[in-house]
């Protein structure tokens, strides 16, 4: 449609070239992302259908958006002044919002709380507000040569981004405080890039900048949590073995650290007497007990699970008091469970190499666990 209008004149033959190029620079960098994104949700879906669900929101979102904006181009270059070219402009205002919107539930997709869907009240509001412009100019109109003549409510769909931005922002700082600095930096980097175009396009009278970095946001943040979910163990939650090996490389005795190796005892007799499932059950709850124990030291400790019903708990920064303490409140949890457990204690030494703290921790834990075979043989 824009081909032919083109083609007959309605721009002039010597514009053609410029608004083909126009179109490219609008299209390339979002249309290129969303094929991206749709080739992994594809190959990945029977690995990660939950996270393929996450995704489709804003995936269906951005594409409608790129027709939507391609729409709005091609009204917009025929000075149309019409209420069919509000209307997609409203469509266009609106569907940034959802996209945003829906980038929140991913990043808040651990959440139980149901106060979360209060968050859909802004975008109620802005839609209600943008739609007055089919009526009135109170938002926007166009003028003789169609361009955007912006009214007392223009900036209401920019506000609502705003404010959204800000909430992501103030969970990116929560969520730091618990220890997941690496999503804290995506979603830092997300509310940024965000901010940045709605800038860059409302005092540039630009176009494609804000869709290409709605594009970019949600690729990388898909590619973050694709990566982040091969970093844990799927049964119980912990971080995985390899994932151990890794925060070791970065580990410094000088940050005071606290190893604490765990140990389900009688698994094999928990399996042989009532199952495999009652045994993973008795697995997962070890990681429970552990994030219970220390929930108010998130960001200072993590557990990994090395292997069956070996687990370590690598602290850091804790003082030697405050870690005694904790480890007391891990036996009293570990005591109400109907699971028994082996855990051993050590810090590390700074004489020593990381494999010597480490067997070190494995033979307090044994030492534990030989006193409960005592105890009970």
């Amino acid at each position: 449609m824009l081909e032919d209008y083109l083609l007959t004149g309605g721009l002039g033959d010597n514009m053609y070239d410029e608004a083909l190029q126009q179109l490219i620079q609008l299209n390339f960098i979002p249309i290129s992302l969303i094929l991206f994104l749709i080739v992994f949700l594809v190959i990945n879906d029977s690995y990660e259908h939950w996270l393929t669900l996450y995704f489709i929101p804003p995936l269906v979102g951005t594409t409608i958006l790129v027709i939507i904006d391609n729409i709005d181009y091609y009204f917009f270059n025929i000075t149309d002044r019409g209420i069919l070219h509000r209307l997609i402009a409203i469509l266009g205002y609106n569907c940034r919002i959802v996209i945003m919107l829906s980038l929140i539930y991913i990043a808040l997709r651990n959440i139980k709380n149901p106060k979360k869907h209060l968050l859909i009240i802004p975008a109620i509001i802005n839609f209600f507000i943008t739609i007055l412009a089919l009526f009135t100019d109170l938002v926007f109109s166009y003028g003789e040569s169609g361009e955007i003549i912006r009214g007392p409510l223009a900036y209401t769909p920019h506000i609502t981004c705003i404010l959204y931005c800000i909430f992501l922002f103030g969970y990116a700082v929560y969520i730091t405080k618990n220890g997941r600095n690496s999503e804290a930096i995506i979603i830092f980097m997300t509310v940024s890039l965000t901010l940045l175009g709605v800038l860059v396009e409302a005092m540039n009278q630009l176009r494609g900048i804000l869709i290409g970095v709605i594009s970019m946001n949600i690729s990388f943040y898909y590619l973050y949590i694709h990566i982040e979910h091969y970093k844990v163990d799927e049964m119980t939650g912990a971080m995985n073995r390899k994932s151990f090996f890794a925060a070791v490389r970065h580990l410094n005795q000088k940050d005071g650290v606290d190893l604490i190796s765990i140990d389900l005892n009688d698994l094999k007799k928990i399996n042989d007497t009532f199952g495999h499932l009652t045994g993973d059950e008795a697995i997962r709850s070890i990681v429970n007990i552990v994030k219970l124990t220390f929930r108010k030291y998130n960001g200072k400790y993590q557990i990994y699970r090395l292997g069956g019903d070996e687990f370590m708990v690598i602290c850091k920064g804790m003082e030697e008091e405050d870690i005694q303490n904790y480890m007391g409140r891990l036996d009293e949890n570990m005591s109400r469970s109907k699971y028994t457990f082996s855990a051993g204690h050590i810090r590390w030494e700074p004489n020593e190499t990381f494999d010597q703290a480490y067997a070190r921790a494995d033979k307090a834990m044994y030492k534990v666990k030989q006193a409960y075979h005592n105890l009970n043989s």
